[in-house]
């Protein structure tokens, strides 16, 4: 209030207003309600002295405020008499709008605002700024008397209330704004800032200003307030404003800032696939993430680590159980940290088993107990497993016979097991980091470049059979299986291949290929011969028979006996041929080893020559072989002559004689050759030139000789191999240019048991062509219809009465037609559905007392083995002369006749 005009006593002063500072009061309090607003939203995140701080600071700038709008409003108001302040009660005033405004913002500060709590806010804050307008109006020093009109006293108050009541539902509704600007808060800080004036104005309006002739109060504080000191209060009152302002803007982004970091760092901490627990010194759970929280069933209140401790039991790894107060938790909080020890926690309630590595540590505080302590724990039941499947795939690998290689794009070795160290014989530190090709022969160069071709395809190659060169230079036969590796993004990074030798599987296939040829051979060479020994039957029984013409002819008898001795000949080549058939018969009866081996050594050392020096290494334990003693010594003999022969220049055979004991992983079992079991196997080395291995796949074929036209048949190695697997034997042959050769004999031990003798013929004494007064009737059965007429001659030549059938049906028709038959000779063989056993079956069920003789190229061994009927009479071998054929007839009947 202005003025400076001297009235009369008791006369009333009319004032007016200058709007222009009514309008700046108007502004101050808008400012002032709008940081008000702004100041609640930091005391509501705040804690602690931030929130003092900002409650203090606050309160001083909104009360400050709140008392510039009120001088300012009144000096806005002029009487016509100088009016002065008071300035001591002028600082109460502002000091009562600071309590008002702490007053409020503490209200709504708290966290909930009922209508209650703001009413109560409102008379403390509405009373306070009322107080503040009256005891600023106690400060003014002029000659009047302020005459108060209670009514609009009342009216100032119960504004100054309600206005109070508005501005902290406001205060409180904006506290969670944390927009430094926004058009409600900007609304909601003009409704403030206009109902705090309207409140001042009507007090203002409430008082009558009497003139006096005194100036009421002491005017010894007293001053005036120019234009100057309004303006310094107004500016002083923006720059506290604007300041507290800026403060909270600042804070607000520095607060939201602070709020993003720690909301993510929160984030982090919950998404954290390790469980966090933050304990007091007392046990208290002061934190936990997500994580945590579910592992140990953490319950959302604060709660003792303890207590969820004993939600589970501990072990460690080895299975010990951990009493709880020796658990991670327990220990540190005595002072006993771990780092990263695992244990098992079995939940008590589901019985869940989990591994968890546990790490404890201590965070520091400014006193003793406000330390903490931090907790981790990682679930490694996963990462044990797959260590541990690691591990086990690890040792798989490294235990695989199989060589299983892991290599790079360029074919750069990688990884290499045991099992490629066995199979190619280079160590792990020879190969890895060089190429895969130091293992590929000369002739498969290429083939790694076309491999890594395929895989960089992403294809696999699977058992891809081939050969590869070990680290002492032999060539091997492999099976390979070779699968792309890739990285995580599916790019081909490098090949896993997985080596398997097989060459001894291959050794294997290719002995029971030959087993298997040489099967077919001898089948197809026995049944040559067969068909030769009938034709040389025939050739040989005419030349018996023209033999009996021409003996008063000399030249032609000479002619005769040649042709005789060349079908002898042939006969035995025959002969040779059904041994490698393995068609011959063979008298097999107990030998020692030891005699026969000297035997042929006496008779191979004149034989060999000087040249070739023998020695022999026999075991003198060995038990006798069941084998043709003749026919071993035959073989023998055989093998030492195809040994002298890779000797041109001399050298040296051993001979060596052992009982080992075969089982189903040697190659002679795996090859299907030879059963399980002990066998005498006799061996002949020489030092000779060798045999290639392509040699080597026909040495046993008739007629294949690597020898000239006039030094080998063919027939030597054909008939051994013949004779010792119609002995129940094998053999075997390992050879190498340039290292000689070794031949190996496996032959069966005695057995009694199992091995039968053969039939000898019986001995009987000469009778004559007569039988009790009758000529003796022969019946001659052959389907070769030139054998059967040299039969019947020789028959017809002893003095009998022959007859003759082709088959079996038609010898039954001869039988059934001529009663008095004593003799069949018939051969074994024959086509029309009955051979010759099971025609002497049928008759003899008929008439007992006919007498039979078999003919055949075959001995009964290998009858048997077509199947055929017992053959339980004698045999006659084909082809056969007239002098055998007539001691046969002789020696069957003559036993009759002993009988009888």
């Amino acid at each position: 209030m202005s003025g400076g005009i001297h009235m009369p006593a008791s006369a009333f002063f009319t004032g007016s207003y200058d709007y222009r500072l009514v309008a700046l009061s108007v502004a101050i309090s808008v400012i002032a309600a709008y940081v008000a607003l702004d100041i609640a939203g930091r005391l509501t995140i705040a804690r602690g002295k931030p929130q003092l701080m900002w409650l203090s600071s606050g309160a001083i700038a909104m009360g400050t405020g709140i008392w510039a709008m009120h001088y300012v409003g009144m000096e806005a108001f002029h009487l016509p008499v100088l009016v002065r302040y008071d300035w001591p009660t002028i600082v109460v005033s502002l000091l009562a709008a600071i309590f008002a405004s702490a007053v409020a913002l503490f209200f709504v500060s708290r966290p909930t605002m009922g209508s209650s709590r703001t009413i109560v806010g409102s008379l403390f804050m509405g009373g306070g700024i009322a107080a503040m307008h009256y005891i600023g109006m106690k400060a003014m020093r002029l000659p009047a008397m302020c005459i108060y009109s209670p009514g609009l006293v009342a009216v100032s108050v119960l504004l100054a209330i309600g206005t109070s009541f508005v501005a902290l539902r406001l205060i409180f509704s904006f506290r969670e704004n944390s927009a430094a600007w926004g058009w409600r808060k900007f609304g909601a800080s003009v409704i403030m800032g206009l109902a705090i004036p309207i409140m001042h104005y009507v007090g203002m309006a409430a008082v009558s200003f009497a003139s006096t002739s005194f100036i009421q109060g002491s005017l010894s504080h007293a001053v005036s307030v120019s234009a100057v000191g309004l303006a310094c209060i107004t500016v002083a009152t923006l720059v506290i404003l604007g300041l507290v302002l800026l403060t909270s803007v600042i804070d607000r982004r520095f607060s939201q800032q602070r709020a993003e970091s720690q909301l993510q760092l929160q984030t982090i901490f919950d998404k954290m696939t390790e469980g966090i627990i933050v304990m007091g010194r007392d046990g208290r759970i002061i934190a936990s993430n997500k994580t945590a929280s579910q592992i140990f069933s953490i319950p959302g209140k604060a709660t003792f680590f303890m207590s969820v401790a004993n939600q589970h039991d501990a072990f460690t790894l080895e299975g010990v159980p951990v009493p709880p107060n020796q658990g991670p938790a327990a220990r540190a909080l005595c002072g006993d940290f771990v780092q990263s020890h695992e244990f098992v926690f079995r939940h008590k309630a589901t019985g869940r088993i989990d591994i968890r590595e546990i790490t404890t540590a201590l965070i520091g505080g400014k006193r003793r107990e406000q330390d903490k302590i931090i907790l981790t724990s990682r679930d490694t039941t996963e990462r044990r497993r797959v260590d541990e499947a690691r591990i086990r795939l690890a040792a798989i690998v490294e235990s695989s016979d199989d060589a299983i290689i892991g290599k790079d794009a360029q074919g750069i070795v990688t990884s290499w097991n045991r099992g490629a160290e066995k199979i190619f014989g280079y160590s792990a530190e020879e190969m890895v980091g060089l190429s895969i090709t130091r293992l590929l022969p000369p002739d498969r160069e290429r083939e790694e470049d076309e491999i890594l071709a395929r895989i960089l395809r992403d294809e696999s190659v699977d058992r891809f059979d081939t050969t590869r060169k070990t680290k002492d230079g032999h060539i091997i036969h492999v099976s390979l299986t070779i699968s792309p590796i890739k990285d995580a993004s599916g790019k081909v990074v490098g090949a896993s291949k997985i080596a398997r030798d097989i060459t001894e599987t291959r050794n294997l296939e290719r002995q029971l290929h030959q087993s298997q040829k040489m099967e077919a051979i001898g089948q197809l060479t026995g049944g040559i011969a067969h068909d030769f020994n009938n034709l040389l039957g025939v050739i040989l029984g005419n030349l018996d028979l023209l033999e009996l013409l021409v003996t008063d002819d000399e030249v032609a008898l000479r002619r005769v006996h040649a042709a005789q001795k060349a079908s002898m000949r042939s006969a035995d080549l025959t002969r040779r041929l059904l041994a490698f058939s393995r068609k011959d018969a063979l008298r097999p009866t107990s030998t020692l080893l030891g005699d026969a081996i000297q035997n042929v050594i006496e008779f191979a050392a004149r034989a060999l020559g000087p040249d070739i020096t023998i020695t022999s290494h026999l075991d003198p334990s060995l038990p006798p072989v069941f084998v043709d003693v003749a026919g071993l010594e035959s073989a023998l003999l055989n093998i030492a002559v195809n040994a002298r022969d890779a000797m041109p220049k001399g050298g040296s055979l051993t001979i060596s004689a052992q009982l080992i004991k075969l089982e189903a992983t040697d190659p002679p079992v795996q090859a299907g050759e030879l059963k399980e079991g002990s066998y005498a196997k006799v061996s002949l080395s020489d030092t000779g030139h060798g045999m290639s291995r392509e040699v080597l796949e026909h040495v046993f074929e008739p007629f294949f000789t690597t020898k000239s036209a006039d030094q080998g048949t063919g027939l030597g190695l054909a008939m051994v191999y013949g004779f010792v697997k119609q002995s129940g034997g094998t053999v075997r042959i390992d050879s190498e240019l340039g290292y000689g050769t070794t031949v190996s004999l496996y032959l069966p031990l005695v057995d009694p048991e199992s091995h039968a003798q053969y039939a000898s013929p019986v001995d009987g004494r000469v009778l004559s062509a007569k039988r009790g007064g009758s000529v003796l009737s022969v019946l001659v059965v052959d389907d070769a219809e030139e054998l059967r007429e040299i039969t019947v001659a020789y028959v017809t030549m002893m003095g009998y009465t022959a007859f003759e059938a082709k088959d079996g049906a038609s010898a039954l028709e001869v039988l059934a037609r001529h009663g008095e038959i004593d003799l069949i000779v018939t051969d074994i063989l024959m086509p029309g559905g009955m051979n010759g056993a099971e025609l002497a079956q049928r008759v003899l069920k008929s008439h007992p007392a006919i007498k039979v003789i078999y003919c055949s190229g075959f001995h009964p061994g290998a009858l048997e083995r077509r199947s055929m009927p017992l053959v339980d009479g004698p045999l006659l071998r084909k082809p056969y002369q007239r002098a055998e054929f007539s001691a046969m007839i002789l020696q069957v009947m003559g036993r009759e006749s002993t009988n009888s």
